[in-house]
């Protein structure tokens, strides 16, 4: 932990270290370099891991059995993760990446939420940057819809980011996981996502860009997918929409198309991943993964409910009357559309 607090030891050089010396040869050796580094050699390492257990992060070096059998064989994998939750969750059952831009359409937010909460229920794990935008919208989605989430962050586990995210960071992880190569007291900057996108992608097994301009920063993340042969896919947009031109530029470059989930579990089938058997023919339509019978909904579900008539209404409409963010609003909806609780009604939505 010490080592990976070290200002001048970035993922790269940490992860030579220790592939070559215990950990404690090591901290030796960087705190045998000259004063004039940035290596701060009176560190307290017993108080750097006091810390982190005092805030209930753990951690995951590589080459140990906790390490995640996901990012064992990648040669870029992190020499020590850091996670709050249960890290089991990172081997449990296939995953997928929703990601895109901070910025997003209506439709964009919608489409993501939709999505999160379909591929949950079907069994699927959504693995997102817990960031503005499309990030948000898939984790809202997700949360409480089935197979728990999976965030990937550019700082420290200690500080949410974006704070306005604070309540999504908790239920992602109580219900799942987040994780980090940062630990506690590093400062989420500029240069660390394209660096956390790598481990974004590797943890993967299909990677979706629901909305993005032409170089918006999930290329990143498909560049870093590519590299490791995930299969990407694109939600396609109007050719007026700026939000859209990403998505669209990687469809032209051979992005499968995403216009349902289910275009998302066919390609994970191919990956070999195993998903419930879709009901035979003729079969009355039931949920892929298992849920509670419906009941009323209680918290911010209960509020959205009440919202709801049996006269739809827009989605303008409904986050006036509950004062959710979009995001929110939409996780709520689709939860409530599973249980049979809202419906939409061509982007309008109305009780169940």
């Amino acid at each position: 932990m010490a080592l990976a607090a070290t200002p001048s030891l970035g993922p790269a050089r940490l992860r030579d270290l220790l592939a070559s010396q215990p950990p404690s040869a090591a901290w030796a050796a960087v705190t045998a370099e000259p004063r004039d580094s940035s290596v701060n050699v009176d560190m307290d390492v017993a108080g750097i891991w006091r810390r982190h257990v005092e805030l209930g992060i753990r951690v995951l070096v590589r080459g140990l059995p906790s390490y995640p059998s996901r990012l064992a064989a990648d040669p870029r994998a992190p020499a020590v993760l850091l996670c709050i939750g249960d890290p089991a969750v990172l081997d449990a059952g296939p995953t997928a990446a929703l990601v895109g831009t901070r910025a997003p359409t209506r439709y964009g937010i919608g489409v993501a939420a939709q999505f999160g909460a379909e591929l949950a229920a079907a069994g699927v794990s959504v693995v997102s940057g817990l960031a503005l935008g499309i990030d948000g919208a898939a984790h809202e989605g997700a949360c409480g819809a089935g197979a728990p989430p999976i965030g990937v962050v550019a700082g420290g586990l200690d500080e949410p980011y974006p704070r306005h995210h604070a309540r999504l960071w908790e239920r992602v992880a109580a219900e799942g996981v987040i994780v980090s190569e940062w630990p506690a007291g590093v400062r989420t900057e500029k240069w660390r996502f394209p660096v956390r996108n790598k481990v974004l992608a590797a943890l993967s097994d299909v990677v979706v860009v629901v909305e993005s301009r032409h170089r918006g920063g999930s290329r990143h993340t498909v560049e870093a997918a590519l590299e490791r042969g995930i299969p990407v896919g694109a939600v396609p947009g109007s050719v007026r929409s700026a939000t859209s031109e990403g998505t669209n530029a990687l469809l032209a470059d051979g992005a499968f198309p995403v216009c349902s989930s289910s275009d998302v579990l066919v390609a994970l089938s191919l990956r070999g991943a195993v998903l419930p058997a879709p009901a035979p023919p003729g079969a009355a339509e039931q949920p892929l993964h298992p849920r509670a019978p419906a009941s009323a909904p209680v918290g911010v579900e209960r509020a959205v409910y009440e919202a709801l008539s049996q006269d739809p209404a827009p989605l303008d409409m409904l986050a006036r009357t509950t004062g959710l963010d979009l995001p929110v609003l939409c996780g709520c909806l689709e939860r409530l559309a599973q249980q049979g609780l809202a419906r939409d009604v061509g982007g309008w939505w109305e009780r169940g």
